[in-house]
């Protein structure tokens, strides 16, 4: 009889263990789905709090639009509305910021080579600017060489230069584009530059600099005729203009155009520390007038922010988009 119950007890004990085993994998299944409906429900919200910040920042950027359509003077900076630091907009439960800058207050790397022909070759002129605008930027000129051999049309190397032998012989090769940059983020691909001398400014790579000098990539472009508008460009641009052009003389424009925008070339002569020398040296190289605008637009919508930015081009019948870039 006992020997009879025995298995009997054996199979009631397995099958026990077994519902204990079911009723916790049930359980563990449970709480599985209880955690991916819950990050699923907030996956769902961040989205949704996502697409209206980039339907924001979106807002931002024909407002902006608008604001350049109705600037008609013969000048662009100081006296603009458009011009500095706009105020952020209060919308629904988010925010829109928007900031407009004249993408002629930057140094053109794009014009360091000219066409002669069917080649691409250096611009002497153009090159000794940027040479300073580094200088004041601590970087080291050496790379200006780089960044010309990348965008001429020949094969010999500069000094301290790279042509497209030694973009080849990387571990993972490419070529070299010897036409000019279509994006000043190109500049990364050029040999001796990185993200921390393009984006980062004196200050932050070491250097103790004055704090109000920012990164190369706020003072460069690749859009544009070239010439600097003297009413926005800042400190660093305006002394990469002449080796006489020192910051004495540069924070005197500054402050001049402060109170008294330029609203022809020949007004700078009114600069008391702007000799005729200095004004006729640079004269060829400025501009009191934009075409081109660069704007940020950043929407944000329970602390999720999304961003537009885009560089539009002035025309006669509106503005044509050159670039255009949006946060994912």
């Amino acid at each position: 009889m006992s020997s009879y119950l025995r298995p009997n007890r054996r199979l009631r004990a397995f099958a026990l263990i077994a519902v204990l085993i079911f009723i916790v994998l049930l359980s563990l299944l449970a709480l599985e789905f209880s955690k991916r409906s819950g990050i699923g429900l907030k996956l769902a919200v961040n989205y949704g709090e996502s697409k209206k910040a980039l339907y924001y920042a979106y807002g931002g950027y024909q407002a902006a639009l608008a604001l350049l359509r109705s600037d008609t003077n013969d000048y662009d900076g100081p006296g603009d509305f458009w011009y500095g630091a706009l105020p952020p907009i209060p919308f629904d439960k988010g925010l829109i910021s928007v900031r407009i800058e004249d993408e002629k207050a930057r140094f053109n790397v794009k014009k360091l080579v000219v066409a002669q022909g069917d080649e691409w070759v250096i611009q002497e002129r153009r090159r000794t600017m940027l040479e300073r605008l580094f200088e004041v930027l601590e970087l080291d000129s050496s790379l200006i060489d780089t960044v010309i051999d990348w965008q001429d049309s020949d094969d010999v190397t500069n000094p301290d230069g790279a042509e497209a032998s030694f973009y080849a012989n990387l571990l993972v090769p490419y070529a070299t584009r010897n036409e000019p940059l279509v994006t000043s983020g190109e500049l990364l691909l050029v040999k001796g530059l990185d993200r921390k001398l393009l984006f980062l400014p004196p200050s932050a790579r070491g250097f103790g600099g004055v704090e109000e000098i920012g990164a190369l990539d706020e003072y460069i472009t690749v859009y544009g005729d070239g010439k600097i508008n003297i009413n926005t460009a800042g400190l660093p641009v305006l002394l990469s203009l002449s080796r006489d052009m020192d910051e004495y003389i540069a924070r005197d424009i500054i402050e001049y155009r402060e109170n008294h925008p330029i609203r022809k070339k020949e007004d700078l002569k009114n600069v008391e520390s702007v000799s005729d020398l200095l004004y006729d040296e640079i004269d060829t190289l400025i501009d009191i007038k934009s075409d081109i605008y660069r704007i940020t637009a950043d929407g944000i919508s329970n602390e999720i922010v999304r961003r537009v930015v885009a560089v539009v081009m002035r025309q006669s019948k509106g503005f044509r988009v050159v670039y255009f870039n949006r946060s994912l």
